[in-house]
């Protein structure tokens, strides 16, 4: 973790908003990011934290905790009835289902790819990421603006190059484009993190999917996948869609896990409530040769 979270006094969102003016607008969806980053903060106090994360408080703005509670209000519309904390629980759970991957599993990949990074603080905290030539963090232009103002005001210092990438994932070849231009390299395997963005692209979260897990993605590349199971709708997949998809593109040992289930518990989901499949991460390894001729058959 960078030293200088703790050697001085980190300058909060809304002063970096101001500065930042008209330029630092950011639609509800881009909110959302804020809301998370409170939501780590609630845990990073904790005196048995399961990660440390020296910004999130700062990051959280003058309404993200609020967000995160009105959320929790509506605990029973996602199958959480008397469970308010849910989604605090969530964030805090798939965070720390992220860190122990890209810590445990990355050693020889050389680049890291964060799709709807919002303001992810990874690269200012986690060791792994001494080892990434560069983490390219993609989002809109707007949350991309507020958060390298965020991080150049308060002089962090990265673990590794940090390359802010603005595009709408929505925009077929935008984002292999910007992603060329800001110097990702097609070649060479990375870390493909998608968290918190499929639900909301809607009938786009397919076509972004083929588009950055194709001819993006060289052999021995990772990726980690939040995405929603349950009643169909846009930017929904079942388990098996999502397998037929990622093994036509020549994606092998895939692994689903389930909110409440071993690898994503952590001691913290609800004791008595049964997982929940509605919420999920799948994560597998692109693989040397093409896809199978069963795959391509699908």
């Amino acid at each position: 973790m960078s030293n200088t979270a703790g050697s001085m006094a980190v300058t909060n969102l809304e002063e970096v908003v101001n500065l930042l003016g008209e330029n630092a607008e950011v639609s509800v969806v881009g909110r959302t990011a804020f809301m998370v980053a409170a939501e780590r903060a609630l845990e990073a106090e904790r005196k048995d934290a399961l990660f440390e994360d020296p910004f999130a408080k700062a990051l959280s703005g003058s309404d993200g905790l609020t967000m995160s509670d009105r959320l929790g209000e509506a605990a029973s519309q996602f199958g959480f009835d008397g469970w308010p904390e849910f989604h605090k629980v969530w964030t805090v759970v798939r965070t720390k289902f992220i860190d122990d991957l890209i810590s445990r599993d990355t050693a020889e990949i050389p680049q890291m790819v964060n799709l709807g990074a919002g303001v992810d603080t990874r690269p200012y905290r986690l060791d792994a990421y001494k080892q990434f030539k560069a983490s390219y963090e993609v989002d809109t232009a707007e949350v991309n603006a507020v958060k390298t103002a965020f991080f150049s005001h308060n002089r962090a210092t990265s673990l590794c190059p940090v390359v802010n990438v603005s595009a709408d994932f929505c925009q077929a070849g935008m984002l292999s484009e910007k992603l060329t231009e800001a110097g990702f390299d097609s070649q060479a395997s990375a870390v493909f993190l998608i968290e918190g963005v499929l639900d909301f692209l809607e009938e786009q979260a397919e076509p972004f999917l083929t588009e950055v897990l194709g001819p993006l993605a060289a052999p021995g590349s990772l990726a980690i996948i939040n995405y929603a199971i349950g009643p169909q709708r846009p930017g929904t997949f079942t388990s098996t869609k999502l397998k037929q998809l990622l093994e036509g593109l020549g994606w092998q040992n895939l692994q689903i896990s389930v909110f409440g289930d071993e690898r994503l518990n952590y001691g913290r989901y609800k004791e008595g409530l049964a997982p929940s499949e509605d919420w999920a991460f799948a994560t597998c390894v692109k693989g040397a040769v093409g896809p199978t001729p069963e795959a391509q058959e699908q």
